[in-house]
């Protein structure tokens, strides 16, 4: 299986499966078909719904058209796969950082395990933990958020951040800070091969 564990909450649409099957990797395809969308691990990261993420977005997403947005995490961070390019965007939209990830899923699948190396170099995932214990682990369709956001001047700590609605969320940092404009690799475990 990609994921060790996974929690599985709703199927994947047929839309998603006719507009986006052939184009995804394989693996990705088989996980829908098999599980549908859901919670990976400890549920940071989300298997989600590419049509549905479309529709909540609208013309707010964070990554381009034709890229299906695959994953979220808990903190509004979306992954999407780019078709044309063979390779995952990374929009860690509250930083304003997208990130090109040139790796097979299954090495992506890998660092999103709940390791802090992974967690603090990969994701850029603080101050996460600390929310997380104050607030609760936010549900599949929620994110913990900065309030306010970081591009409109917040502190970026734990004890200002709130639960929210990860789709609304998302769609207001697009629509008052821009889409993310800092491009750059993803920073990789130099031990791990990305091929």
């Amino acid at each position: 299986m990609l994921f060790e564990e996974f929690t599985p909450v709703a199927p994947i649409s047929q839309a998603s499966l006719d507009a986006f099957g052939d184009t995804v990797p394989p693996p990705i395809k088989q996980f829908w078909q098999e599980h549908g969308t859901g919670l990976i691990g400890d549920g940071y990261f989300r298997l989600v719904d590419p049509t549905r993420a479309a529709a909540m977005l609208g013309d707010a997403s964070p990554v381009f058209a034709p890229t299906p947005i695959i994953f979220a995490t808990a903190m509004a961070d979306l992954i999407a796969w780019w078709p044309d390019e063979k390779q995952w965007l990374v929009a860690k939209t509250r930083l304003g950082k997208l990130q090109t990830a040139p790796v097979a899923v299954e090495k992506l699948a890998l660092v999103m395990k709940d390791e802090a190396e992974f967690r603090d170099v990969v994701w850029d995932w603080a101050p996460y933990p600390d929310a997380a214990a104050r607030l609760g682990a936010p549900d599949f369709d929620e994110c913990l958020m900065h309030v306010p956001m970081l591009g409109l001047g917040g502190r970026g700590d734990a004890a200002t951040m709130a639960r929210g609605s990860l789709w609304v969320h998302v769609g207001m940092m697009v629509t008052m800070t821009g889409r993310p404009k800092d491009y750059s690799v993803i920073p990789w475990p130099n031990w791990i091969d990305p091929n």
